[in-house]
């Protein structure tokens, strides 16, 4: 997908790293990684040992098994664990590191309404940044190289993933829960928010985050969706998170939520449906109609106590999957390696099936899935794909035995953590090396982050707040 040029921010200072050496940044030599492993997951379960990946730019120009490699003049590094494609987090709140925790125990609604929505009302842009720029270390020392973002103080979420190197599809926030007519302010906003950002560094999409349909009138949703497809951009909204969330809606107009955003044209053009746990056959089947792509969160379901989205029935669907780990206010991290893991085991006990999700497919789900269905050259390393690639160590007991290439991906899935998760290069430049994220300083964030998390805490306790 083609990003536009980039454009200049008025950003503060970005927090990066000061007891670190600048990272590597992407050039249009040629440089090539060899593995002693490589799994580009395309086609999934394919393993390469030893392994090539051949960058130029923020692009990758050859994969394969190294006895097969072309003649390279260039830079040359040798690694000596596994190679795989930057990990995908599809839908993601990252800026809520600063409300991690907050509402512990209460339901999805009570914990928006009582927990979540007083504090953000006392938000400023400074403090999104800050919360975004300690999710960045978190999401890139666990491997995530793209993650969809929707939150509010856009412009500070953006400015935070260009700083930290992170590829971001970022989604302003769009909601109304009181009906006070506030979603025009909010779309304005995010109109333009992407004149002003698409594209930049080469590592920004602009979309559009209108919560749910519960949280904004049908013509918010509409206006919204139209505005979108005008520039072709996504689209990502909360459906069918829990099971009485659309009781209301499905009373007044006859239908399911699902059927009344594909009524309205609201499913036309790119859009991602965020959990999905409570879709009946015949959502499924107009979410495959219409290609809706589902941002799958296990860990945040289950937390919540939402339920399980049916999985194994999306995926035969031919929905296009990805998976998400929420915000970590409801997480509580950002680490789409327990996502990966917690997706088949839930599908296998639901479905009282051990093969209802293999290992192969479990890690396309957090890779090639996620870049599918958020429509971008991520999640594979393939010639032609976007630069986003992460070294896993293999030196651990825990990827022992491995006796065929199938165990490789098979411990990935089961025994991987983003613990082993050695270097991170997004577009060709390295923004993790040796476990540390280069780009960040993660003492400031986290000192900046616990003083702003007491002050909300504090704003409400007040009387009156």
């Amino acid at each position: 997908m083609p990003y536009h040029a980039a454009v200049a921010s008025d950003a503060a200072p970005p927090a990066v790293a000061s007891d670190a050496a600048p990272p590597a940044v992407a050039s249009d030599a040629a440089v090539r990684l060899v593995a002693a492993a490589v799994v580009p997951m395309e086609p999934p379960g394919q393993v390469y040992r030893p392994g090539v990946v051949d960058l130029a730019g923020d692009r990758i120009t050859w994969v394969g098994p190294a006895g097969a490699a072309p003649p390279h003049h260039g830079p040359q590094l040798q690694l000596s664990g596994l190679l795989l494609p930057g990990l995908v987090n599809c839908h993601a709140h990252s800026p809520m590191t600063l409300l991690r925790g907050v509402g512990e125990g209460l339901p999805l609604h009570d914990w928006l309404r009582k927990a979540i929505w007083p504090r953000e009302a006392h938000l400023t842009p400074d403090d999104v940044y800050w919360g975004m720029t300690l999710a960045c270390d978190e999401l890139l020392r666990c491997g995530v190289t793209t993650s969809c973002e929707s939150y509010f103080h856009d412009r500070r979420v953006v400015d935070a993933a260009v700083d930290a190197g992170l590829r971001c599809v970022v989604t302003p926030g769009i909601l109304d829960p009181a009906g006070s007519g506030a979603w025009r302010r909010l779309l304005d906003i995010a109109v333009a928010l992407h004149g002003e950002a698409h594209g930049r560094a080469g590592l920004i999409e602009i979309g559009f985050g209108p919560h749910a349909a519960y949280s904004l009138p049908l013509e918010a949703l509409a206006t919204t969706a139209h505005l979108a497809a005008e520039v072709d951009a996504l689209v990502t909204l909360h459906v069918a998170e829990t099971a009485a969330e659309g009781a209301a809606l499905e009373a007044e107009h006859g239908m399911t939520v699902p059927a009344l955003l594909a009524s309205a044209g609201i499913l036309d053009g790119r859009v991602l449906a965020a959990h999905g746990v409570w879709l009946t056959d015949d959502d499924v089947a107009l979410f495959a109609r219409h290609d809706v792509a589902v941002a799958h969160c296990p860990q945040s379901n289950a937390k919540l106590g939402s339920g399980v989205a049916r999985l194994p029935h999306l995926l035969r669907s031919g929905i296009r999957v990805g998976l998400g780990t929420d915000g970590p206010a409801s997480n509580n991290d950002l680490d789409v390696w327990e996502e990966l893991r917690l997706a088949p085991l839930l599908a296998r006990a639901v479905a009282g099936d051990a093969g209802a999700l293999g290992a192969a497919d479990a890690l396309a789900l957090a890779t090639r899935g996620g870049g599918r269905a958020l429509g971008l050259p991520v999640g594979c390393l393939h010639p032609g794909y976007l630069a986003d690639l992460i070294h896993v160590r293999l030196d651990d007991s825990r990827f022992v035995p491995v006796l065929d290439d199938a165990d490789l991906v098979s411990h990935l899935v089961w025994s991987g953590c983003s613990a082993l998760v050695e270097d991170v290069w997004v577009g060709g430049r390295q923004v993790v090396r040796a476990g540390v994220c280069t780009t960040v300083d993660g003492r400031r964030a986290r000192h900046e982050v616990q003083r702003r998390a007491e002050r909300l805490a504090g704003a409400v306790a007040q009387p009156g707040c």
